[in-house]
């Protein structure tokens, strides 16, 4: 297969991934969308290494497992839309309620919250 047959190729992968990466993002925010205060829940159901952030409703980020972190910090909180990690914390929901200050939410220690 010459360079260009394989460049191709990747493309389609990479739209592929995306796509499907979107359609679970999509399904785990609806189940998210009626929600109060601050709430988490797996991208994919199989898996809580992602988890999408919303405060009541909202979306606000994500939450990764990351086990290239020190010691003791296990989670990475993300921001929605930046995609740069805001920090590393020892428990997603740390990380969560980290991910809400950073947005500018009110104190998410309040009853809604959802742990995995």
């Amino acid at each position: 297969m010459d360079e260009d047959a394989i460049a191709v190729i990747q493309q389609a992968e990479r739209i592929i991934y995306r796509a499907g990466w979107r359609l679970l993002e999509e399904a785990a925010l609806e189940g998210l969308a009626r929600t109060r205060g601050l709430c988490w829940a797996p991208l994919e159901p199989r898996s809580e290494v992602i988890q999408l952030v919303t405060y009541d409703g909202e979306h606000i980020g994500h939450i990764r497992r990351d086990r290239a972190a020190g010691p003791g910090q296990t989670w990475v909180a993300v921001p929605q839309p930046r995609g740069r990690p805001a920090g590393s914390y020892r428990s997603a929901q740390e990380a969560a309620e980290a991910l809400a200050v950073a947005c500018g939410k009110p104190s998410p220690r309040i009853p809604g919250r959802q742990e995995t």
